[in-house]
């Protein structure tokens, strides 16, 4: 069927769930990470080293891992989740689980003892989901019925641990992450056994939530102990002799439609990546920002600098011990201008896994789905979606674009399904292009792309551009 090049309207066609909807979730995060939070015997002292704008976001950064693959403004949540040492994403129920803790735990050090405060605070967030995530009685045994109803009958308002000392889990990295991994063993057991005290009684909820509410008051506990480790060790490394400062200051092309994302700066082939934090007065015809790490090892790096709506670059830098290095970098435009979509070609790899950053893919009859980054839309704007691909065969590439009414209560999400390849008439490599109006509601669109080869044999690009 040939798709004409014109405004579609939005209409309901059908619903389909992304990949990174999340059903249900252990309902009271903020509360157990305020609770851990006030426990703290350092806090004044966290809050002037990194800002309490940021230890306050704390809040906001426990929901990360539940938001996966989603564009939540100035990031994305993979700028955090998707790290070498964990490059895909993981359950989060025992037993799966177990596998995050020392991959996150430590990250998250690190970013402590290298990043900005931003950056360092946003890179707490998923050991900070996991360790909550699995004192939630039906997280922490495996296969657990009534899932639902045994990590949302709590009474949140109840959550404090006043009085609660934090432990110190290790003086080193080492012993820090060995003890995190007891304390994490012994809250497994302990919410396993609730779980079961609580199934017992199903489905009397009144009995059960001050059982579901046991598991949260020692899932805070544990939290205190993280967050308590974390900020003694991070702190006791603040500049270490013989390590490098470096400073990326960075101008990229404006991005209508998505211009406070903030670029990704990573060493390739290393743990150490941020993201760059927009300058004060920024000129309106291009984003410019600086990343800033500190305590990196001297050596020769392979520097990557990204954006959306602009095109990779690659810097060779040296850095010497002791020195505090600088580094200018300016991002060319994509073709065309203001692409929104995240690593549009499928070119783009920097986990050390051969699948391209931003794209996920499952299996299907014939070939697999990839499927791309989301993109928050305006309301009321126009968007132009278009693909370039490199061979005809076998190939359907498609746009889904999720629109949520607004009203109380809140509407159920409907998706459209847009299909640009298969295109009547068209041959590779021309470019198919349609447009699109957003409507008044708020919708996220998402690229897929079903081939039997790589997404970069299949694609030379695909974009979405706001329009004027």
């Amino acid at each position: 069927m040939k798709l004409p090049r014109t405004i579609l309207p939005w209409l309901a066609l059908v619903s389909i769930g992304l990949w990174d909807a999340q059903v249900v979730a252990w309902g009271p995060h903020p509360e157990i990470t305020r609770a851990a939070l006030e426990v703290l015997p350092n806090l004044a002292e966290i809050k002037s080293r990194y800002g309490e704008h940021n230890v306050n976001a704390l809040l906001q950064h426990c929901w990360l891992p539940d938001h996966r693959g989603r564009d939540l403004g100035r990031f994305y949540a993979d700028d955090y989740l998707l790290i070498p040492a964990m490059p895909r994403h993981i359950s989060h129920v025992m037993p799966h689980v177990e596998a995050a803790f020392e991959p996150y735990f430590r990250r998250a050090l690190q970013a402590l003892r290298t990043e900005s405060p931003a950056n360092a605070l946003r890179q707490i967030g998923p050991i900070l989901h996991f360790v909550e995530d699995v004192g939630a009685p039906p997280h922490a045994k495996a296969n657990c019925p009534h899932h639902g109803e045994l990590e949302t009958w709590v009474n949140a308002s109840l959550i404090t641990i006043s009085g609660y000392e934090p432990q110190l889990l290790g003086t080193t990295e080492e012993e820090a992450c060995a003890g995190l991994l007891r304390r994490i063993k012994a809250l497994v057991a302990f919410s396993a056994e609730r779980a079961d005290q609580a199934l017992a009684l199903f489905p009397d909820r009144e009995k059960i939530e001050p059982i579901v509410l046991e598991s949260a008051l020692e899932t805070a506990r544990v939290t205190a102990d993280l967050l308590y480790t974390l900020f003694v060790l991070g702190a006791q490394q603040a500049d270490l002799p013989g390590m490098a400062r470096l400073e990326v200051k960075i101008r990229a092309p404006s991005l209508p439609g998505n211009n406070d994302q903030e670029p990704r700066v990573v060493l390739l082939g290393t743990s150490f990546s941020t993201l760059a934090e927009a300058d004060a007065s920024s000129d309106t015809a291009f984003w410019t920002g600086t990343a800033k790490w500190r305590n990196l090892p001297p050596g020769s790096y392979r520097m990557l600098v990204y954006r959306p709506g602009a095109l990779p670059a690659v810097h060779e830098i040296t850095l010497e011990p002791d020195t505090n290095a600088s580094v200018e970098v300016e991002l060319l435009p994509t073709d065309p201008p203001g692409n929104l979509l995240y690593n549009p070609t499928g070119s783009l790899s920097t986990l050390g896994i051969e699948q391209p950053d931003r794209w996920a893919w499952s299996p299907q009859r014939v070939g697999r789905l990839w499927q791309g980054a989301t993109v928050l839309l305006q309301p009321g704007a126009r968007y132009q979606l278009g693909v370039k691909i490199r061979k005809k065969n076998d190939i359907r590439v498609q746009f889904l674009v999720t629109t949520v009414a607004a009203g109380k209560p809140p509407s159920e999400a409907v998706t459209q399904q847009i299909i640009l390849w298969p295109s009547e008439g068209k041959e590779a490599p021309e470019p198919v292009e349609i447009i699109v109006d957003a409507g008044a509601s708020s919708a996220s669109l998402v690229p897929q792309v079903i081939t039997d080869v790589s997404l970069a044999e299949a694609i030379e690009s695909i974009w979405a551009v706001l329009l004027p």
